[in-house]
């Protein structure tokens, strides 16, 4: 597993910045200066033990708050200039977690919509025990550095939930993070408020956006060699992190400049369907409605997209085996 070096550059800066000597930086690793300033990946264990060194010689233990407030969008190389080039930030982040899941990079992002906005999670693909903080750190301060920057707005009313228990230094995450930080959650994730999501991108540019969906085209198309799932994967991304009415098959075979024939037949290659899918997740938009609203069915109905009440009863009960208003009932008895 490989991570950009920028990440390590930025530490070398800080403490060069501070004074600090930067030659123990490099115990445990394979790397020097000189190969740090050449190349443009570094390996997540050669960077693991970095930041560890870095926490034990800092007067400052706060090496991930420090990272991510550096850390931009350019960071992440051609996935940060697909996600600069997006039309609004909810396009941004659902290219950057298909690029992500494409290259098997060593962090991933999911994404899904919810009542309120959009729910991002970090997840990493090896274990990092005593620095998972740091790139939770980094991770949910690039978050909202990109944020602001695609909205061109302080977001206040974000919530970083954070997957361990508060550091010796957690007082210090009111000076990095604007909304509001919480700990000892299952997983880390950021909830982005609805307001910002879908707001046009001043730095929206229409010949890179194409090429990067023509890119990724290409890359589910050799992904899907190895990975029956690829295709599926993208669809259902794109379908949760979507506001309702959910993209058509139409609107995501246009994305990526190809037919909806196309698209229908790798689906079908993949042992699923574009219905199938869209399906599932109207599934789960009509479980979050359920408990989380005291809308009413026909209401939530409307919401997701039926012309009848009845149909989407009938839906309803194919999905779950009860009635919405039964589930509902149920989703009470739980909770009390």
């Amino acid at each position: 597993m490989m991570i950009s070096s920028v990440y390590a550059r930025y530490v070398i800066r800080d403490f060069r910045y501070r004074g600090i000597p930067i030659d123990s930086l490099f115990e445990g690793t394979t790397l020097d200066l000189p190969t740090l300033e050449q190349t443009d990946a570094i390996a997540v264990t050669d960077f693991n033990q970095l930041l560890i060194n870095a926490e034990s010689i800092s007067a400052d233990p706060a090496v991930g708050l420090m990272i991510g407030r550096n850390v931009r969008t350019m960071t992440l190389g051609s996935v940060g200039v697909a996600a600069s080039s997006a039309p609004t930030l909810r396009a941004g982040l659902q290219v950057v977690e298909s690029f992500a899941r494409v290259h098997a990079q060593h962090s991933k992002i999911n994404i899904e919509a919810t009542l309120q906005g959009l729910r991002v999670v970090l997840q990493w693909e090896t274990e990092l025990d005593e620095v998972e903080r740091f790139h939770a750190e980094s991770g949910l301060l690039w978050l909202q550095n990109y944020a602001e920057l695609i909205t061109g707005r302080t977001i206040q009313d974000a919530h970083y939930r954070l997957g361990y228990p508060p550091p010796s230094y957690a007082d210090a995450y009111a000076k990095y993070f604007r909304g509001q930080v919480s700990f000892n959650h299952s997983v880390t994730s950021s909830e982005l408020p609805a307001h910002c999501l879908d707001m046009p991108s001043p730095y929206y540019n229409r010949h890179l956006w194409q090429r990067f969906q023509l890119s990724l085209e290409e890359n589910l198309r050799e992904l899907s060699r190895s990975d029956v799932r690829s295709y599926s994967h993208y669809v259902r991304t794109l379908l949760q992190s979507s506001e309702l009415p959910l993209p058509t098959l139409r609107s995501m075979a246009k994305t990526l400049h190809i037919s909806e024939r196309t698209l229908n037949r790798r689906l079908q290659n993949e042992g699923v369907c574009f219905r199938d899918l869209r399906a599932e997740v109207l599934a789960s938009w009509a479980r979050r409605y359920l408990t989380e609203t005291s809308d009413s069915v026909e209401s939530i109905a409307a919401s997701l997209g039926f012309v009848e009440a009845s149909n989407f009863r009938r839906a309803f009960k194919a999905w779950e085996g009860c009635s919405p208003n039964q589930f509902r009932d149920g989703q009470k008895r739980v909770i009390n």
